[in-house]
C-alpha cells in the first residue's frame, strides 16, 4: 500500500499553490530538453530503450539472413501530447538538496487525491493502464538498457513511466494522462540506431496543462526546510 508521496518546491509560494490545489502539468518533451544536470532532465524522456550485450540479432525472413546490429532498439512514444505530473514516493536529504527544495508538500491519502486530478480533467483524458482498469498514478519503472523491453516497447503509458536505472534514487511517481489517443498500443516511432545521440531540442513540442482542483490541504502535509523563499 502506499501511504504517502512528495512534491519538492524551491520556493514556498508553489508549494502553498499546490495545497490550494493548482497543479501544472507539462509534457514529456519539456523534461526530454530540460537541461538541469539530469535532475528533472532526461534526454531519452519517453524513449524506451533496449541494447543487449553483444547486440541485437536482426532476422529477414523474407530473405532469409540473419546479422547482429551494433546498435540499439529505440520506441520512443509522442513527447508532445503525454502530460505529467513527477512527484516521489520519498522524504530524503538527497532529494531535497537536488531539488534545492525549500518546502515539500506530503500527500497523505494518494487515492483521494488522484481521484480529484482524475474528476478535473476532461471527459475525454485518457489514462495508462488496461481497458477498464485505467489510472492517473504510476510508479515509475526503473531499467537498464540491457534488460528486455517487451511489452514496453509497444506500450507508451509503459514508456511514460519507465525511466534509465539511472534515475532511481528519485524513487518518482507520476501522474500522467493525454488528451488525445497518445497512450495507444504501438503509437510509437520505433526504429533501431546506431549510437546513443538524442536529437536536438525541439521547444514547439513543450506543453503545460495548468489543473485547478478543490484545496488539497485536507490530505496534505508541509514540510518546511528553512529558507522558504
Amino acid at each position: 500500500m502506499l501511504h504517502s508521496l512528495y512534491k519538492y518546491y524551491a520556493e514556498r509560494k508553489w508549494g502553498e499553490a499546490f495545497l490550494n490545489g493548482e497543479l501544472l502539468f507539462r509534457s514529456l518533451s519539456y523534461f526530454r530538453d530540460l537541461e538541469d544536470g539530469s535532475v528533472r532532465g532526461d534526454g531519452n524522456e519517453g524513449t524506451s530503450i533496449y541494447r543487449p550485450n553483444g547486440g541485437l540479432v536482426v532476422t529477414n525472413h523474407t530473405q532469409g539472413w540473419t546479422k547482429v546490429f551494433r546498435g540499439a532498439f529505440k520506441s520512443t512514444a509522442n513527447q508532445a501530447e503525454i502530460l505529467v505530473f513527477c512527484l516521489s514516493r520519498s522524504l530524503t536529504d538527497r532529494l531535497r538538496d537536488s531539488f534545492k527544495a525549500a518546502v515539500c508538500i506530503e500527500i497523505l491519502d494518494v487515492k483521494r487525491f488522484c481521484a480529484r486530478i482524475e474528476a478535473a480533467l476532461p471527459s475525454n483524458a485518457t489514462f495508462p493502464g488496461k481497458p477498464g482498469r485505467t489510472r492517473i498514478g504510476q510508479r515509475v519503472e526503473y531499467y537498464k538498457e540491457t534488460d528486455d523491453c517487451n511489452p514496453r516497447w509497444a506500450l507508451p503509458d509503459l514508456i511514460a513511466s519507465a525511466k534509465h536505472d539511472s534515475y532511481s534514487w528519485q524513487d518518482e511517481y507520476r501522474l500522467v494522462f493525454s488528451l488525445t489517443d497518445a497512450l495507444g498500443f504501438e503509437k510509437a516511432d520505433m526504429r533501431l540506431v546506431r549510437d546513443g545521440g538524442n536529437d536536438p531540442p525541439k521547444p514547439a513540442e513543450h506543453r503545460q496543462y495548468p489543473l485547478k482542483v478543490s484545496s488539497l490541504r485536507d490530505i496534505c502535509k508541509l514540510h518546511n526546510f528553512g529558507n522558504s523563499g
